[in-house]
């Protein structure tokens, strides 16, 4: 198979003369260096590779050629090699066109010439492009095969367990895809339990629970030891935080997530107001970024893993997992952020994962392709969840309860949504039933000012209406306050009175609960701000507070 390709465009003999030798000095022995003098001859050399089926990882345009600016060159190559990460080249003094190109493009990077040296100005660019690019594009021998029908719940299930856990698999629908059907009689299984998951090295899960896939898949479901210095349960941002600086800093750590690394951020398709990040990130890449340096640092991470119970025995930690086995720590981080609300309308539980979906579930944004989407939802995570879907449906329409966007939603992301044609907003509604056989058929809408109902066609129907803290395993042992959000710090206190059973003469340091050397961080936590900047920076801070717990613990 031909190797993938790398594509640079400048119309500066000099300057595409440097990056071919630059990108071939590095990068040569896995992808085919190919660059272009004009807009023109890179634009046939992209057909002809669209045509023949090569890859294209990344494309690296100059932003101010003589006779196609970077937009058009983009707009003009259309959809082709659309999974290609995209590059611009510009001068240190062009940052107003950089913005405009931005925002013009869906340009993910830029690169300001001159890069001299690569290994500071080109490569680190490229490197993260690259990393992204191969997690997205297995090549077919790596990748697993998921054979189902598109409204079975199990398939949903696993379905989506891969996508969070990024894991990359190709999903054949036996109701849609002639080869899913010809694949199960050549291997055997014409009369197999669905879905059947196929693994590259030939094996065949027939309806697999999700423990027994994550453990042939060969991820870290039990834990190594039985004694850390610090325990998180909860890999959203705030777990991911704490488990990196936690590792950073010599504690042996070991982070504990019952479903996939990332959270409900990690479902997020774009978060555009994260720093660092100007053309946004979606929440995917931010968790594969984060458990690759906590990984990389030497924390253990296990997924799928719950804490099932929490005790405390002389100062010490331990919690009970789903496997049955313990974990013992002296420290404890609880990041377990919150789950989405269940909508109390008829015929929705029943349709849970067969058309009825809470959260982006953008597993299913392919099989959505052409079709009507509707969302519940007013808040960031329902508009971007509509901006992801507006680009594969035909239309989505977004229902809710109030008059406008503009009490729960960012405004950049109104302006978004009102800039994005295939999206519209059906206000002072609400969904009062799901109707359907073993799939989502149609539903029922109310106006909430008139009272009148009426029922539309549906097939898919992605909820987005809050959450709630999730943290039953803890029981009674550290303070909640009326909504189940676990008290820290100061808010712990009542007249700047201790509570009772606190029995340090000290008070809880700033992150810390009712129970000492029990830290809280992220959505879990009351008054935590509910951005995913606020629950990194409180997870780090955790672990600076965990190690003065541990220095006066001893």
């Amino acid at each position: 198979m031909a190797l993938p390709v790398i594509l640079a465009l400048d119309d500066n003999p000099e300057i595409l003369h440097q990056l071919r030798e630059d990108l071939t000095a590095r990068y040569a022995e896995t992808y085919r260096i190919l660059t272009a003098h004009s807009a023109h001859s890179a634009l046939d050399l992209l057909e002809h590779l669209h045509e023949t089926r090569g890859q294209v990882a990344v494309l690296i345009i100059d932003h101010d050629m003589r006779h196609m600016e970077a937009p058009e060159f983009f707009d003009t190559l259309g959809d082709q090699h659309p999974r290609a990460k995209r590059v611009v080249l510009t001068s240190f003094d062009e940052d107003d066109a950089v913005t405009r190109i931005l925002d013009a493009t869906g340009v993910t990077q830029w690169i300001h010439k001159p890069w001299d040296p690569a290994e500071n100005g080109l490569y680190p660019p490229i490197d993260d492009l690259l990393f992204d690019w191969v997690s997205e594009n297995p090549q077919p021998s790596q990748a697993i095969r998921v054979v189902g029908h598109q409204w079975a719940r199990d398939a949903h299930a696993i379905k989506d367990f891969l996508g969070r856990n990024q894991v990359p698999f190709r999903w054949l629908d036996l109701d849609r895809s002639r080869e899913a059907g010809t694949l199960l009689e050549s291997e055997g299984l014409a009369g197999a339990a669905l879905p059947v998951v196929l693994l590259p090295d030939g094996t065949a899960l027939e309806d697999p629970q999700l423990d027994a896939l994550a453990e042939s898949l060969g991820m870290h479901v039990h834990a190594d030891r039985q004694y850390y210095d610090v325990a998180i349960v909860g890999a959203g941002p705030a777990g991911l935080a704490a488990a990196v600086y936690g590792a950073t800093e010599g504690l042996s750590t070991v982070l504990i997530e019952r479903e996939a690394p990332g959270g409900q951020a990690g479902t997020s398709s774009r978060i555009e107001n994260y720093l660092g990040f100007p053309t946004g990130v979606s929440g995917a890449d931010l968790a594969r970024r984060a458990l690759t340096q906590a990984k990389r640092f030497g924390a253990e991470v296990l997924t799928p893993m719950a804490a099932t119970k929490l005790t405390l025995s002389d100062g010490y930690k331990v919690l009970e997992l789903s496997d049955g086995n313990t974990v013992t720590c002296r420290a404890l981080v609880i990041a377990t952020g919150v789950a989405y609300r269940h909508l109390p309308a008829e015929g929705l539980d029943r349709l849970n994962g067969a058309g009825v979906y809470y959260g982006a579930a953008t597993t299913e944004a392919l099989a959505a392709k052409d079709r009507h989407v509707y969302v519940v939802g007013a808040a960031n995570s329902a508009g971007q969840g509509a901006k992801y879907f507006s680009k594969f449906a035909d239309q989505v329409t977004m229902i809710i309860r109030g008059p406008d966007l503009a009490a729960h939603m960012s405004q950049y992301l109104i302006d978004q949504i009102e800039q994005t044609d295939n999206i519209n907003v059906i206000s002072n509604t609400h969904l009062t039933r799901a109707i359907g056989d073993d799939h989502l058929e149609r539903i029922e809408l109310e106006n909430v000012e008139t009272g009148e109902k009426q029922e539309v066609p549906a097939s898919f129907l992605f909820i987005f209406i809050g959450a709630a803290p999730t943290h039953d395993w803890l029981d009674d042992i550290v303070q909640c306050d009326e909504h189940g959000y676990v008290l820290t710090g100061p808010d712990l206190l009542t007249d700047n009175q201790l509570p009772e059973e606190w029995p340090l003469p000290r008070h809880p340091f700033h992150l810390e609960t009712s129970a000492p050397g029990i830290f809280a961080t992220g959505d879990v936590r009351h008054g935590s701000i509910r951005r995913v900047a606020g629950a990194v920076g409180e997870g780090s801070t955790a672990i600076q507070l965990v190690h003065r717990y541990l220095a006066e613990s001893g």
